[in-house]
C-alpha cells in the first residue's frame, strides 16, 4: 500500500502480522495508516508489529494515531499492538507523547513477536449460521456453551443478549450468511457477528429498537464496555466486548 508520503507492507507470520511502514507520518497520512491497521483486523491477529525502522514523522501530534489503532485492536477482536525498529529520532518522539505506555516498543520485529503475552491465542468459538428465525437460538447455544466451557457463566445472560441483538440484525437487514464469533482474551469476552453487507449497523432510537428479539444497539452500548463495527473486506464485523 502506498498512499501520500506513507507506505506500508504487509506480512502474515502465523497469527501475527507485521506491517512495515515507511515514508513520512503525518496529519495527512494518518488515515492510512488507520486504514491499514484496520484492514489488517479481518483476519484477527493475535499481534500486529508496526515495523517503523524507515518511518519518519513530521509532527509529533500525528503519533496520537498509533494509541487509538491500539485501543481499537484490543476493543475488536482482541489484539495486541506494538512497535518495532524505532530510530532514535522517532524513539524520542514517541517518548514525548507517551505512547509508549499503550504501545510497546522493542528493538526489533523479531523481538516484537517473540514477546507474546497471548501466546497460547484466545479461546474461540464460532459457527457459520444463514439469515433464518432460528440462527438467533443457535447463537445463544454457542455463547452458552463458551460461558460453561471458560467458566464465566456471570456473564451469560448479558452475552446472549448481545449476541440476539447482533444476529437479529444481521437476519432482518443485512439478509447474509454469517460467522458468530465468541473469544475470551484479556480479561474480555469478546462476541462479534461478520456479514456480507457493508451497511453500517444503525442504534435504533424509537421503542421498536428495545423489542424482545432485539433490545436495541443503544441498550448493547450502556452494558457492555464497548460496542462497534469494522469494516472487512466482504462486508463488516459488528462486535461488543463484556468484562469478565
Amino acid at each position: 500500500m502506498r498512499a501520500g508520503g506513507l507506505r506500508a507492507s504487509i506480512e502474515r507470520r502465523g497469527d501475527a502480522t507485521v506491517v512495515r511502514l515507511g515514508g513520512v507520518l503525518d496529519v495527512d497520512s494518518c488515515p492510512s495508516l488507520r486504514s491499514a491497521v484496520i484492514g489488517c483486523l479481518a483476519t484477527e491477529p493475535s499481534v500486529i508489529v508496526l515495523d517503523v525502522a524507515d518511518l519518519r514523522h513530521q509532527d509529533d501530534v500525528a503519533l496520537t494515531v498509533l494509541p487509538a489503532l491500539a485501543q481499537h485492536a484490543a476493543a475488536w477482536p482482541g489484539s495486541a499492538v506494538t512497535l518495532a525498529a524505532a530510530p532514535p529520532p522517532l524513539v524520542s518522539a514517541l517518548d514525548r507523547m507517551a505512547v509508549m505506555r499503550l504501545v510497546p516498543l522493542f528493538p526489533t520485529t523479531d523481538a516484537a513477536l517473540a514477546h507474546r503475552p497471548d501466546s497460547a491465542g484466545p479461546r474461540r468459538l464460532q459457527a457459520i449460521l444463514q439469515p433464518m428465525v432460528d440462527a438467533t437460538a443457535a447463537a445463544r447455544h454457542l455463547v452458552d456453551r463458551a460461558c460453561h466451557l471458560w467458566d464465566v457463566q456471570h456473564v451469560k445472560d448479558l452475552a446472549e443478549l448481545v449476541v440476539t441483538e447482533l444476529v437479529s440484525n444481521v437476519v432482518r437487514h443485512a439478509r447474509t450468511e454469517m460467522e458468530v464469533c465468541v473469544a475470551l482474551r484479556r480479561r474480555l469476552l469478546h462476541v462479534a457477528v461478520r456479514d456480507h453487507s457493508a451497511e453500517p449497523p444503525r442504534p435504533g432510537a424509537t421503542n421498536d429498537s428495545l423489542r424482545e428479539d432485539g433490545r436495541g444497539l443503544l441498550v448493547i452500548g450502556a452494558l457492555t464496555a464497548g460496542w462497534g463495527y469494522t469494516p472487512v473486506p466482504d462486508g463488516k464485523v459488528v462486535w461488543a466486548t463484556i468484562r469478565i
